[in-house]
């Protein structure tokens, strides 16, 4: 038989309605402090969740690392429910990570809806810089990792599409699987820009190197000739006596 912990992974609500009505605490923790909250979260079951927190479960009860069940979740819908809940979207684990930040690198759009919440910037990317198409050296394309988003200073219009979006799923417009689509391209559409700008920057430095170096080579030009004029008006027969005097 399953025990509390495999049955919220597994969706069973019956076998954990079952055991919760025969004593276990919607808040065990397993020998890896795993709780039914936190496995309900991150194998997306709304309904088992619902039902732990309404029979006490804790929606920030913490495991070893000091995780609410919000740090492992894997779809908007249910990092939405999880807060509705009550769950503490600006909580910090042992590593002083908010769920935003500790979603960011595997889950951008989730990050992204929390951080409408909080208000946050994005954290600082632990992976390699975002590689373009003009640096092959770079570890995202030579590994073919897909690069991630640095939203250090969200827009205001990106955050606004976001609103707009959680607020069109909330009115039932669209499904949830939708939601997560169109924050997704949210967040696709920001790295691309991004690898755009960062094209264009790329560009105009090289440009701006170049006519550096126009420049300063047109000045040594411009030295060498009057140095040379200089010399030939100051002392116009020195060239003719430097060459009589030789072999003297």
């Amino acid at each position: 038989m399953e025990n509390i912990w495999t049955a919220a992974s597994s969706g069973h609500l019956d076998r954990v309605r079952e055991l919760v009505e025969s004593g276990t605490s919607p808040n065990a923790l397993d020998e890896n402090s795993y709780s039914p909250l936190h496995a309900a979260a991150s194998w997306g079951h709304a309904d088992i969740l619902r039902y732990l927190v309404d029979r006490g479960g804790n929606i920030n009860l913490t495991d070893s690392d000091n995780e609410t069940p919000l740090y492992v979740v894997e779809n908007v819908a249910i990092s939405k429910l999880v807060v509705e809940l009550g769950g503490d979207p600006n909580w910090t684990n042992e590593e002083g990570l908010t769920p935003a930040a500790s979603l960011q690198e595997e889950y951008p759009h989730i990050s992204l809806y929390l951080r409408t919440l909080t208000g946050e910037a994005a954290p600082a990317s632990r992976d390699a810089p975002i590689a373009t198409d003009d640096d092959p050296a770079s570890p995202a394309t030579t590994t073919g990792a897909a690069p991630q988003p640095d939203l250090d200073a969200p827009t205001d219009a990106l955050m606004a599409s976001v609103r707009s979006i959680m607020e069109r799923s909330e009115r039932g417009e669209i499904s949830e699987q939708e939601t997560d689509d169109l924050l997704r391209e949210v967040v696709e559409s920001a790295v691309t820009g991004q690898v755009e700008a960062g094209r264009a920057i790329g560009e105009q430095m090289v440009v701006d190197e170049e006519q550096q170096q126009h420049g300063t080579a047109a000045a040594s030009s411009r030295t060498r000739t009057r140095t040379a004029d200089q010399l030939a008006e100051e002392a116009p027969g020195k060239r003719a006596r430097d060459t009589d005097d030789i072999g003297r």
